[in-house]
């Protein structure tokens, strides 16, 4: 009789076991369920962190532009014959007979820089332009390519650029938004150099995703304009 009751107990208890347990976890899935929100909440995209190389001063004085300045090394200067450019380029005009572009690889974006003496100065039609009006010409050309990307652009900022020591004066463009080219400028002496700049990236132009790499970029070519000398 002992025996049978024992044995009886440990039925019990075992089965008072397997209850609790169910009931935990039913109680733990509910508890669970109940700690999710009702409504979803989306996650902000997130862009890959931008590598950006250390900075390498050197110095240009090649036969591509007839001007030198110091620059960062780790964009590479290439020399570009205009006639290897397609027609109707948007990144050049008749006005442009030299160029030279600073390639960064290792950040798949290029500066395009274009001189042009202001004496020699063409109309689109070829007809030869005045001097006294040369430079008002190459300023026209520089605003209207920079300000045909105003249909993508949210903004556009305009910085002076002046270093009277250096007879170097201009203005430098920064375009908000998705625009082709986000930074154009130009500068000249005045009298007889005229210098043309725009940046393009080899990717589709985003400016979130873009914003460090064109901030980098950005210093450069100010370091670039502030040591410029014809």
């Amino acid at each position: 009789m002992r025996q049978v009751l024992s044995q009886f107990l440990r039925v019990k208890a075992k089965r008072v076991s397997v209850i609790t347990a169910m009931l935990l976890m039913v109680g733990g899935y509910h508890f669970f369920v109940s700690c999710q929100s009702d409504d979803p909440v989306a996650r902000p995209y997130a862009y890959a962190r931008a590598i950006l190389p250390a900075v390498q001063p050197a110095q240009y004085r090649g036969n591509c532009l007839p001007v030198t300045f110091d620059y960062n090394a780790a964009a590479k200067p290439v020399c570009v014959n205009p006639s290897e450019l397609p027609h109707n380029s948007s990144k050049s005009s008749l006005n442009d007979p030299q160029w030279l572009n600073l390639s960064y690889p290792a950040l798949g974006a290029q500066w395009h820089l274009s001189y042009h003496p202001i004496a020699g100065v063409r109309y689109q039609d070829r007809r030869q332009v005045e001097r006294r009006d040369a430079l008002a010409v190459l300023m026209a050309e520089t605003q209207r390519m920079t300000f045909k990307h105003t249909l993508k652009a949210t903004a556009i900022e305009e910085e002076i650029i002046s270093y009277p020591e250096h007879k170097v004066y201009g203005t430098l463009y920064v375009v908000g938004g998705d625009a082709a080219s986000q930074t154009q400028f130009y500068v000249t002496d005045s009298v007889k150099h005229y210098l043309r700049g725009s940046l393009y990236f080899e990717v589709s132009p985003n400016s979130d995703s873009l914003q460090p790499y064109s901030a980098y970029l950005l210093k450069d070519m100010r370091r670039i304009l502030a040591t410029l000398r014809w």
